[in-house]
């Protein structure tokens, strides 16, 4: 058997060579009319001429339009009672009497002398426990301002009702500045000034 399928294989072998060495020139044969037959594309190129006229534009100036009149300006008529800086304005806090100072007050000497000029003074604040309970008193307190106008070694001489007001009152008057005692030209401290604080309720 093996004898007589090795001649069959060869011969098939030959056989489907040549048809495929046939079919290949077959088509190169045949793209070679098509590429003889069909002639080339022709293709013309036309210059367009341009139009170099330059054209005028006609421009127009820009409308300008008449700016708006403002209004007349409101006539405010206003009443000497208007211009009163006093009325309207409500006091914040407890009031400090300023003839509540003792020991001699403040008082300004000849020449260059002079007692403690005040600055800044700040009122306490009211004490909250106090505010609900609508508790109302007074404290007072001493105090001395050294030679930078500074205010020193506060403590409550007396109060009422005890130890309730005794905080703010002390908080307030060491923030309290002054221009210093002037004794011969020359700043020196003042001791012993006392201030009373009223603490009532804004009715």
């Amino acid at each position: 058997m093996d004898s007589v399928r090795l001649p069959i294989a060869l011969a098939l072998a030959c056989v489907i060579t040549f048809g495929l060495f046939w079919s290949m020139q077959a088509l190169i044969g045949t793209s070679r009319e098509l590429q003889e037959g069909t002639p080339p594309p022709h293709i013309d190129f036309v210059r367009l001429r341009r139009d170099n006229t330059p054209q005028e534009k006609k421009r127009e100036p820009p409308k300008r339009e008449k700016p708006e009149q403002p209004p007349p300006p409101p006539d405010i008529s206003m009443s000497k009672s208007t211009l009163d800086p006093g009325e309207g304005i409500a006091a914040i806090g407890p009031r400090i009497d300023p003839t509540a100072m003792l020991d001699g007050g403040l008082s300004s000497g000849a020449g260059t002398d002079r007692d403690v000029v005040p600055l800044v003074r700040i009122e306490p604040d009211y004490p909250i426990r106090a505010r609900q309970r609508n508790i109302e008193g007074w404290v007072q307190v001493q105090f001395d301002v050294n030679k930078a106008g500074a205010v020193e070694d506060a403590f409550v001489v007396d109060s009422n009702p005890a130890t309730l007001f005794d905080r703010a009152a002390i908080q307030a008057v060491l923030k309290w500045k002054y221009n210093p005692k002037i004794l011969n030209g020359v700043a020196v401290g003042r001791k012993g000034l006392q201030v009373v604080f009223p603490f009532e309720m804004e009715k």
